[in-house]
C-alpha cells in the first residue's frame, strides 16, 4: 500500500532585491559576468569562512574548484527576479555537495600521479523548468565520478506553489503528495508509468525491477513535477527515475510524462 504520511510545507517569501544566505567555499574560482545594476544589487550571495558565491540577474555563474586528483564545476543560470529563493536553495545544496566531495577526495585519493580513471569529478548545472501558472520548478543536475567503470547522475528537484490568493508572492515548497489528488491517483499514475516503462525497456523487460522502482509508493515518486501546456495550464506530470531505479545502468535515467487527460479521464 502507498505510504501516505504528509510532510509539512516550508513557507518562503520571494523578494526582488538582494537575498543573503550563509554557506561555505574554499580555494575555488567563481566566474561571474556583471552589469552595472547587478554590481550594485546582487541577486544571491552565499558566504562562509574564506569563500563567497555571488549570482546576478543577467549573467550565468560557474563555480569551479579543484584539488589533487579531483575537480568540481557547476553552472547557475541568471537569477529570475522574484524566484531568488530557488537559487539560494540550489547554491546551499550544491555547496554542501562540493564541500563533502572535496573533503572525501582529499582524504581518499592517494598522493602522487593518478591515472585518468582514478581522478574524481563533478560537473553539472541548474535549470529553471517550464512550469504551469502559479508553480515554480527547478533542478540541479550533476554527474559524479569517483573512479571505476562509470559515474552516476544526481538531481535536486525544487517545487514551489504560490499561496495566498491573487497577487500574492508567497511561495510554499510542495512535494508529490501536494501534486496528486490522493492515494488512488498515485495508484493510477503508477499503473500508467509501469506500462510505459515495460513497453520502452522491452522486449523482455525485468518487470520485478520496474514494479519495485515505479510501484505506488510515494518514495518512488519523489521526483514528480508538473508540466505546463502552451497556455500555462497544467498539462500533466513528469516523473524521473535515477539509474538503477527501474532497470540496469545501461538504461540510464528514465523520465515518463503522464498527460492529465490520461491520469484524470
Amino acid at each position: 500500500m502507498p505510504f501516505l504520511t504528509r510532510s509539512s510545507s516550508s513557507q518562503y517569501r520571494s523578494r526582488a532585491g538582494a537575498l543573503l544566505i550563509s554557506a561555505a567555499l574554499s580555494a575555488m574560482v567563481v566566474s561571474v559576468g556583471w552589469s552595472d545594476a547587478a554590481a550594485s544589487e546582487p541577486a544571491v550571495v552565499h558566504e562562509s569562512p574564506g569563500r563567497t558565491v555571488t549570482l546576478d540577474y543577467e549573467k550565468p555563474c560557474t563555480v569551479a574548484d579543484s584539488g589533487h586528483g579531483w575537480s568540481y564545476s557547476f553552472t547557475y543560470p541568471p537569477v529570475e527576479p522574484g524566484l531568488e529563493f530557488l537559487w539560494a536553495g540550489a547554491v546551499a545544496d550544491m555547496e554542501d555537495v562540493r564541500i563533502s566531495f572535496a573533503n572525501s577526495a582529499d582524504s581518499t585519493l592517494p598522493a602522487g600521479e593518478l591515472e585518468q580513471w582514478e581522478s574524481w569529478m563533478i560537473e553539472g548545472g541548474m535549470s529553471l523548468l517550464p512550469a504551469p501558472d502559479c508553480y515554480a520548478v527547478a533542478m540541479c543536475e550533476y554527474w559524479w565520478f569517483t573512479g571505476g567503470a562509470h559515474g552516476l547522475n544526481n538531481t535536486f528537484l525544487y517545487r514551489y506553489a504560490l499561496v495566498g490568493g491573487p497577487g500574492s508572492q508567497d511561495w510554499a515548497e510542495i512535494d508529490s503528495r501536494d501534486l496528486l489528488a490522493d492515494s488512488a491517483e498515485l495508484v493510477r499514475m503508477s499503473e500508467i508509468v509501469i506500462d510505459t516503462l515495460a513497453a520502452r525497456l522491452g522486449p523482455d523487460p525485468d518487470m520485478e525491477w520496474i514494479v519495485m522502482g515505479a510501484g505506488p509508493y510515494w518514495e518512488n515518486y519523489s521526483m514528480l513535477y508538473p508540466v505546463p501546456d502552451s497556455e500555462g495550464a497544467l498539462a500533466g506530470f513528469t516523473v524521473r527515475f535515477t539509474e538503477y531505479a527501474v532497470g540496469p545502468y545501461c538504461f540510464g535515467q528514465q523520465e515518463v510524462f503522464v498527460p492529465l487527460g490520461l491520469l484524470r479521464p
